[in-house]
């Protein structure tokens, strides 16, 4: 399988065996691995789980995903059986499977009954993205059809962005982020379009697009996408365009390293037209504030949150409070979201591996003291 620069493509997970494993407080979060599963095997049964012989999850039906489950780094045995059977009528496993610290996993059931290609297959996402630049767009394809032929991934144009991917087979790559117009064809049969539901598809910094196939082929072929942030706050701030005003102040603050932290936080970001508009309001030059570190660190304390706050929960509240120490205002008006009455939430949502960014369209600034 040859992958080039850009990739997306028809795949999907299915199975999600959450793997309801726990976990000791005294753990420390570089002891663990984060685990997933996915049902995508379109003529299996709901299953039930077992880890380490004990059911955890029961009655996961096709098709589903879960979340992460944060788990203690180690071996388990897992199996799945039809729901109700036991573990005794397993269908996959019992199968050892080893996770490793600080690496994240995909488990997917793939294939059909029908044919015999039903099983399990492992994704070491941590692996696969091992090298690739944190504040791009990854794309994650698995064929998990096991009747549908190979295929190519192309642009419009033609050019080859995957070719002849087979059933059960994935790849990762890094890609700019931007707009592409995508189809998924038989290999070597440009004229045999398998998919092009993928038109144009946008690809966003920091995400990790995991696209999988699902169903039969062709009647029911289906197109099933997760997408997870891969980027921490201040990689974000770092790869986003439009903010290289804010870059340079959580620089000259020495903020960065705060900003990659554990979190969750919640960054309510200028962009370089909102602080150009702020530099030209107050009369001052943008060095003479990144020169003032203490009054520049308060400010840009003033535009974070403590806690991760989602567009849902900011429309519900009528104020937060700041790691600055003061808080913000928010006020509804026709839909639209306001910060101390006067300052525009344009873009939200921006989900970090730590957090949350939404743009604004202004300079918080504290109230005087």
């Amino acid at each position: 399988m040859k992958i080039k620069r850009l990739v997306m493509s028809l795949l999907v997970v299915v199975l999600l065996m959450s793997a309801a494993l726990t976990t000791s407080a005294q753990e420390m979060a570089d002891e663990m691995a984060r685990v997933r599963v996915a049902h995508f095997a379109v003529d299996a049964p709901a299953v039930d789980v077992f880890v380490n012989g004990e059911a955890v999850l029961t009655e996961v039906a096709y098709p589903a995903m879960s979340d992460y489950l944060e788990v203690p780094a180690g071996t388990y045995s897992i199996a799945v059986a039809p729901a109700g059977a036991g573990i005794d009528a397993a269908v996959i496993g019992p199968v050892d499977l080893a996770f490793e610290a600080g690496n994240d996993y995909t488990i997917a059931a793939t294939g059909q009954l029908a044919d015999e290609s039903f099983g399990p297959i492992v994704i070491n996402e941590t692996l696969a993205l091992e090298g690739t630049d944190p504040v791009e767009a990854k794309v994650l394809v698995l064929h998990g059809i096991s009747d549908a032929p190979a295929v190519d991934i192309i642009l419009e144009d033609g050019t080859a962005l995957a070719e002849a991917l087979p059933f059960n087979e994935y790849g990762v790559l890094n890609v700019p982020a931007g707009e592409y117009p995508i189809l998924v064809t038989a290999a070597g049969d440009p004229e045999t379009v398998v998919f092009d539901e993928l038109n144009p598809v946008t690809l966003s910094v920091g995400r990790l697009y995991f696209l999988a196939a699902i169903g039969t082929f062709p009647g029911d072929f289906r197109l099933f996408a997760e997408i997870t942030p891969t980027a921490n706050i201040a990689e974000l701030v770092a790869g986003l365009p439009g903010f290289s005003t804010l870059l340079a102040a959580v620089q000259a603050a020495d903020l960065g390293e705060a900003l990659s932290g554990e979190g969750p936080f919640t960054v309510f970001a200028p962009t370089d037209e909102a602080f150009a508009a702020a530099f030209e309001a107050l009369g001052i030059e943008p060095a003479a504030l990144l020169a003032d570190t203490a009054t520049l660190t308060d400010i840009l304390l003033y535009h974070v949150v403590g806690a991760q706050a989602l567009s849902t929960d900011v429309v519900g509240l009528d104020a937060v409070e700041t790691l600055q120490g003061s808080e913000i205002s928010i006020s509804i008006e026709d839909g639209r979201v306001f910060l101390n009455d006067s300052i525009e939430v344009i873009v939200v949502d921006i989900l970090a591996t730590n957090g949350v960014i939404h743009v604004i369209n202004g300079v918080l600034l504290p109230p005087a003291e």
